[in-house]
């Protein structure tokens, strides 16, 4: 099937998760933010760089983690299915090559780490201190 069929994939496992978090995100934003940015006199510029886009971040930071997690499972899935390399091929070639099973529970431990590994990126932008909605004087 060749690289393009897992892209293709990939893409369309994240596309929708992103999109719908998006549009939520932004629906979820007071109205009163709008307001007083408009009473302030911001174009429609400044009000989406000054108001909806500091309001939308946290959600979508949030909805960027979920779907690093799907793209990592999707990633895994086209490499058992549409490609000859990686670790989801690893996995489906040493179970057919003689049952290797310690080397689909290498590949197993290594696929959890290094989701684990994503994950704690994507935590660890979540409290970036130079974020001004994270950011909190005590």
């Amino acid at each position: 099937m060749g690289d393009l069929a897992a892209v293709f994939l990939i893409f369309l496992g994240c596309f929708f998760p992103l999109i719908l978090t998006s549009i939520n995100a932004v629906q979820r934003v007071p109205a009163v933010y709008i307001n007083a940015g408009r009473n302030f006199g911001l174009s429609r510029a400044g009000l989406v760089y000054r108001v909806l886009y500091p309001a939308v971040i946290p959600q979508l930071i949030t909805g960027l983690r979920i779907t690093l997690g799907i793209a990592w499972l999707v990633v895994v899935a086209a490499e058992m299915i549409a490609v000859n390399s990686g670790l989801g091929f690893l996995i489906v070639d040493a179970r057919n090559a003689g049952n290797r099973y310690d080397l689909v529970v290498a590949g197993m431990v290594i696929i959890g780490v290094i989701g684990l590994l994503l994950d704690m990126g994507m935590r660890a932008l979540e409290t970036v201190k130079s974020f001004r909605w994270s950011y909190s004087e005590d």
